[in-house]
């Protein structure tokens, strides 16, 4: 039964068996040259013993090097030293190329080629033997060993980048699965917001001022359309589906809209900004615009009806956006935290920086977001 790693059973895996059909075509090419019967049966029996050999190693129990080194080297040697034929040299060769082919260790694989390259010039300094072409015969096994030695280096290499292309596929998933949910978390966790807010007010005046409530809950209802379309307009966009790829994002210059909407809603927001919001450049502007926008979500969420302080100021090097609301220091324990890290991600990979928590008497954002030119993202 062969085990489930042999290469006898490995489509991908040919040098192997290459290396047996041509140590059993040299072996039986130097059998048929052999001038007596004795010395064709030597080394017919040699190439038997050589091959099957080899072949063990392909059934379910491996073959230990040592051992393995010991059943296909022994062979070779003796048929050379037997002066039996010099070709059969070439067999040794094959035979150091399988043993550091299978060997585990870089040890055993040293100990083959040392072993495999001392045969040529141990044979000619037998007694009363001529082995005239043994430099040139160690020079072929030193060759071989290091040429395989390369070869298992490429493989190794070949299998190491494999192996990093598919980890790298993965967190190209896992990242734009997170860009993914930030773009829904911040689209819809903000717009929700807004509707919750129009839909509370509206059943509060219900019954004592039903146009208002009618107006609230019309707003609302624009709101979700509105929203609904922007979800189909960045699902569109992911999956690179839009009629209009240069569909705008928003940036600073509609923080005052988004602040506005917010107010609608019921909140109690008040904008401050120094600088020209419309100058910022698109990049640092949608960092920022997402900064305010999730404030003002966990703002409304997590201490409704407190009033809130936008301040954003914009500097020459970098554009700081400042959230404050004095809803009493909440720490945002009902959500999942991701509005958090999303805007501390998308921040920091601007090289800007992100705080949030509580201070004496509510919850504070700030951020640093550097411009374009600080950021050294200009080309």
């Amino acid at each position: 039964m062969l085990r489930p790693g042999s290469w006898l059973v490995q489509d991908e895996v040919w040098l192997p068996r290459a290396i047996v059909l041509a140590t059993a075509v040299v072996g039986a090419l130097c059998a048929v040259t052999e001038p007596t019967g004795a010395g064709r049966t030597e080394v017919a029996a040699a190439t038997v013993v050589i091959v099957l050999g080899m072949l063990a190693t392909g059934w379910r129990r491996a073959t230990w090097t040592p051992v393995l080194m010991l059943w296909l080297f022994t062979p070779a040697v003796v048929v050379i030293a037997r002066d039996r034929n010099e070709g059969f040299t070439f067999v040794l060769m094959l035979a150091l190329m399988f043993v550091i082919g299978q060997a585990p260790s870089p040890a055993w694989r040293s100990a083959a080629g040392v072993v495999a390259s001392l045969v040529p010039v141990s044979v000619h300094l037998l007694p009363d033997m001529q082995f005239d072409g043994w430099p040139y015969w160690t020079g072929g096994a030193l060759l071989t060993w290091f040429s395989v030695e390369q070869n298992l280096r490429f493989q190794r290499l070949v299998t190491e980048l494999a192996a990093t292309r598919d980890r790298l596929a993965r967190q190209a998933v896992l990242l734009e699965r997170r860009r993914i949910a930030a773009e829904m978390h911040d689209l819809v966790g903000h717009s929700l917001g807004v509707i919750l807010l129009h839909v509370t007010g509206a059943r509060r005046r219900v019954d004592d001022d039903p146009a208002a409530a009618r107006e609230a809950l019309a707003r609302a209802e624009q709101i979700g359309r509105a929203s609904l379309a922007e979800m189909r307009r960045t699902a569109a966009a992911l999956r690179n589906e839009t009629d209009n790829p240069t569909a705008p994002t928003p940036g600073m210059a509609d923080v005052p809209t988004l602040v506005a909407r917010t107010r609608e809603a019921g909140a109690q927001v008040v904008l401050e900004h120094d600088g020209d919001l419309a100058g910022i450049e698109p990049i640092v502007g949608l960092a920022a615009y997402r900064v305010v926008q999730e404030s003002l979500v966990n703002a409304t969420r997590h201490a409704p009806g407190t009033p809130v302080r936008v301040c954003v100021r914009v500097l020459p090097d970098a554009v700081e956006v400042e959230v404050v609301d004095t809803g009493g220091g909440h720490p945002p324990v009902a959500g999942s935290g991701v509005g958090i890290v999303g805007m501390r991600e998308r921040v920091e990979a601007l090289a800007g920086s992100l705080t949030a928590g509580p201070t004496g008497n509510g919850w504070r954002v700030l951020a640093r977001v550097p411009r374009t030119d600080s950021a050294g993202l200009r080309s």
